[in-house]
């Protein structure tokens, strides 16, 4: 017998649209990235970035718009979670190869992947985990990066790192809000999740952004 508990769940009339929408929206914005990038280097960063976000929405929207069996919404938990961490270190990767590549892109690459890997493993050993563990893990993989501020704005430009710094503060409003669960300001249509996925949404939008000019030149 399965030990999962068999317990109900409600979820919010909205939860997965916005992440199910965002899914089709990247598909089309990765392909276009995928084939205008002109150099082995830009198709190779273009692909795991593409792969990472409509990955993480794909996968998002499929774990909240079902409701699965208790057994399978354990594992589609654990994919969802690993998807995340997965998405930060994919935005990351094209600014590692193609912006900073010699002043100290390849080492912060090594440093997001591993710090992903662990990201994943928790999520797939530790799935039960409270949600404030899981999004300090988060935010401070997602800020990684500053360390290298100064190679990046000389790489990209100081209105490209301000797209950068303000998706990272957005994505990291999202983390508070999904840990402390509120605010919650309709739970049967829109609660705190739909927030943080909202916010997810738009920080994503603003990386793109970024790692858009950086392969389609």
């Amino acid at each position: 017998m399965s030990s999962v508990p068999n317990i109900p769940l409600v979820k919010p009339l909205l939860r997965g649209h916005f992440h199910q929408a965002a899914f089709f929206y990247a598909l089309g914005a990765c392909t276009l990235l995928i084939v205008q990038a002109n150099s082995v280097m830009q198709l190779l960063a273009a692909v795991i970035y593409s792969l990472s976000l409509c990955g993480m929405f794909g996968v998002s929207a499929l774990y909240h718009r079902k409701n699965w069996q208790p057994e399978a919404r354990m594992w589609m938990k654990r994919l969802d979670h690993c998807a995340i961490f997965v998405l930060i270190a994919g935005t990351g990767t094209p600014i590692c190869m193609l912006a900073i590549a010699d002043t100290g892109g390849r080492t912060l690459l090594a440093i997001i992947w591993a710090a992903a890997i662990v990201g994943v493993l928790q999520s797939l050993f530790w799935i039960k985990a409270p949600k404030w563990i899981s999004a300090i893990l988060y935010i401070v993989m997602g800020w990684l990066a500053v360390p290298y501020v100064k190679e990046m704005s000389t790489a990209l430009g100081s209105a490209n790192i301000a797209l950068i710094l303000i998706g990272g503060v957005v994505y990291t409003l999202g983390a508070v809000i999904y840990a402390l669960k509120k605010p919650n300001p309709s739970p049967k249509y829109f609660g705190y999740h739909e927030i943080f996925h909202v916010l997810v949404i738009v920080a994503a939008v603003l990386h793109f952004i970024v790692v858009a000019q950086l392969i389609i030149k």
